[in-house]
């Protein structure tokens, strides 16, 4: 199948993931003790935007930047959409992506870049429509960004990695429901996953005096059982001990 083959629309997945950001000390400057946020902008999805800031897990710790400049993000976002496979490849044959860095709440960056596209996603569509089970790698442009600021300065690097990966023409998942987390897993696949909602110290805090009932988590659940295993051979061995001084 050519790139330009296949008439029916598929789903696709987008997703940007935001490792790091080295800034040079004039930018740090600039950012003095201000949340930092990644702004991405591809074709006419939503305006990728990332920050620490977005969970309330790393609201209680700030991003700390390190003696190289460096913030660590380890963030990202993700988008479903559905295209026809040549209109996608070619509108990606002339999209670039782009990428600005601003302080939370500015509209102004303080400091972008423009990243051409390379690649072609015809492996991905032709294996999607022919051999569904055996996909190959998503589309994918990983690396260093360089950045400059709005006097096209060299401002720092964006350490980034936008994939787009072809599900098909349809997606299907097997969940089960449990109270406070559910479980699912893909079509033809041995593995299962938890998902469980994420209550972060301070807000469990606020929550119990509020008196509100917290559900309880699957990890405090494999912790309980694992506390519980070790410590049976210890009660056997209690047990034994007083069966031995019995006996005497």
């Amino acid at each position: 199948m050519s790139c330009f083959g296949g008439q029916y629309k598929q789903i696709y997945l987008a997703e940007v993931l935001v490792e790091k950001l080295q800034l040079t000390p004039n930018r740090i400057k600039e950012i003095d003790d201000e949340a930092v946020a990644i702004k991405v902008k591809l074709l006419d999805f939503p305006l990728f935007e990332m920050a620490r800031e977005d969970f309330e897990s790393l609201k209680k710790s700030p991003a700390i930047i390190d003696k190289d400049g460096i913030i660590r993000f380890s963030i990202g976002r993700s988008c479903l959409f559905i295209r026809k496979p040549k209109d996608l490849v070619e509108e990606l044959r002339t999209a670039s992506v782009g990428i600005g860095v601003f302080r939370v709440g500015d509209t102004f960056p303080l400091a972008e870049s423009i990243v051409k596209l390379s690649g072609c996603l015809c492996d991905q569509v032709a294996m999607s429509t022919n051999d569904p089970e055996n996909m190959p790698k998503p589309f994918s442009v990983k690396g260093g960004f360089h950045l400059l600021d709005p006097g096209e300065n060299p401002s720092g690097v964006l350490d980034m990695e936008l994939k787009i990966t072809c599900l098909g023409r349809f997606v299907t998942t097997k969940y089960e429901l449990r109270p406070s987390f559910f479980v699912f897993k893909k079509e033809n696949d041995m593995r299962e996953f938890c998902v469980e909602r994420n209550i972060p110290p301070h807000v469990r805090e606020d929550l119990l005096k509020e008196d509100y009932a917290l559900p309880e988590s699957i990890h405090e659940k494999f912790m309980a059982s694992a506390d519980l295993k070790e410590l049976a051979p210890e009660k056997n061995k209690k047990k034994a001990k007083k069966k031995g001084k019995n006996a005497r």
